[in-house]
């Protein structure tokens, strides 16, 4: 198998800097060890879908496009009428998924190697984000637990909002490196450090 190398390997190894009164009021960074699969039903066979889903993640397909469904070592995302997202740190549910759902029923795609998982905490991590995405990032609009799907610049991204401090991003691998240069330029008022950790589900 490929190993899987990040296209912000050289950015991540530029560091942090203090920011315009001297510290550092947030952390970005990258979050690896994870596994994303988007998985879709054809007409008439949702139900089909989250039989196999049921069977092999524990959990309900979502009916929110906001929330998160989070099950086990698996976090699910609605993205789209029958389309959807599953995180995962299991390796073989990629697989699994594929065999589950057959042809007739609908698809299962890879994109672990298509995506970056940008991990934005800190006091000032709101402030900063509320600079670059076009959303509401109010509580009351983007509570903890829920995602949208939004743009950093020219990239579409998926923004999930996982604590009241904390916010991480899924950018397409092609617009990677311009997504964390907005971010960084950005964030550069406030001061960061730069980071990288294996996901905790």
């Amino acid at each position: 198998m490929f190993e899987r190398r990040s296209p912000l390997a050289p950015q991540l190894a530029g560091g942090g800097r203090d920011g315009a009164d001297g510290r550092r009021s947030m952390r970005i960074g990258e979050a690896r060890g994870w596994h994303l699969i988007q998985i879709g039903a054809h007409r008439r066979s949702g139900a089909a879908l989250a039989a196999a889903v049921g069977r092999l993640c524990g959990c309900a397909l979502p009916s929110s496009p906001r929330i998160v469904t989070a099950c086990g070592a698996h976090r699910l995302y609605r993205i789209a009428a029958d389309q959807y997202w599953i995180v995962t740190h299991d390796a073989a549910v990629t697989a699994a998924l594929a065999r589950a759902i057959t042809p007739d029923v609908g698809a299962s795609t890879a994109l672990t190697h298509a995506r970056v998982r940008l991990v934005i905490e800190g006091a000032a991590a709101t402030a900063l984000l509320a600079r670059i995405v076009p959303i509401d990032l109010r509580s009351a609009a983007l509570p903890v637990g829920s995602f949208a799907q939004t743009g950093v610049q020219h990239a579409c991204v998926l923004l999930e909002r996982s604590d009241a401090q904390r916010y991480e991003l899924y950018v397409l691998r092609t617009y990677a490196v311009s997504t964390w240069e907005w971010i960084l330029d950005s964030a550069m008022p406030y001061g960061y450090d730069v980071h990288v950790a294996q996901t905790e589900q």
